[in-house]
This record gives structure tokens, sequence and C-alpha cells, in this order.
């Protein structure tokens, strides 16, 4: 047990310290506004849960867990937001990169949307009597 204890311990120690390290190159070294500004939020998201628990009257066993997870939850988010923006590689699947050129726009021309409605043989059908089915169906009356 012990072992384990200790070896996931040691990876935690080594995750932490590439972190820093990201964060301190980020920051230009500022190590007080790498870690204080996360630390800040730790403890202000854990004391607001914490006086609320206290303020509601349940017990210390029913409060203190969810303070304790949503303040390293408001932590992390910190520290992802703080950490350097680094864009992700083009990934073109298996075909690499795309050889054709970017589909043209449709001409704005009106006239070939006018020839392409002439063409779709649409049925006109009056307006009044939409506006009557319309309004017989949003009252559900029976047909």
């Amino acid at each position: 047990m012990a072992h384990h204890f200790q070896m996931t311990w040691g990876r935690v120690q080594r995750r932490l310290r590439g972190l820093d390290r990201q964060l301190r190159f980020a920051h230009g070294g500022n190590r007080a506004y790498t870690w204080g500004l996360p630390a800040a939020a730790l403890l202000l998201c854990f004391t607001i849960l914490v006086v609320a628990g206290i303020l509601s009257g349940v017990s210390v066993m029913e409060f203190l867990p969810i303070a304790i997870f949503e303040g390293l939850v408001i932590a992390g988010l910190f520290i992802a937001c703080m950490m350097p923006a680094v864009s992700p590689p083009e990934d073109y699947g298996d075909r690499g990169p795309d050889p054709d050129p970017e589909p043209t726009p449709p001409p704005a021309d009106p006239n070939v949307w006018v020839q392409l409605l002439a063409e779709s043989k649409v049925i006109a059908r009056p307006s009044s009597d939409i506006e009557r089915r319309s309004s017989r169906e949003l009252t559900g009356a029976p047909r």
C-alpha cells in the first residue's frame, strides 16, 4: 500500500512541477500571480459554501465535502484559463492537405435566382387560402 501511495504522490508532484513551469513561463515568472489567484479562488469559494452551509443549519458532514470539491473545481478552472494558448495542429485526417480550392459563392445576380425559381414548377396558392387554413388549425377545430 505504501508503494502505491509513493508512486501516486511522485506522479502528482511531477505533474504539478510541469504545470508550475508552464504557468511561470506564461506569466513571466510571477509565482505570486500564478498560484495566488487560484488559491484565492479556492479560499473564496470554500468560504462562501461553508458560511452558506452553517447559516442553513445543515450538518458539517453534508456541506464540507461539497465545499472542498467546488473550491477545487473553481481553482482548477482558474488554472486552466491561465494556461498559455496553444493552437492545435492542423488535422487533415488520412488524406493530407486539401488541394481543392475554396468553392466560389453563387453569383449575386438576381436573374440567376429568377431563372431557377421559374424552372422549379412551384404551384402558387392564394395567400387568403393559407391564412384561412392556418387559423382553423390553430383553434383546434375538427375538419
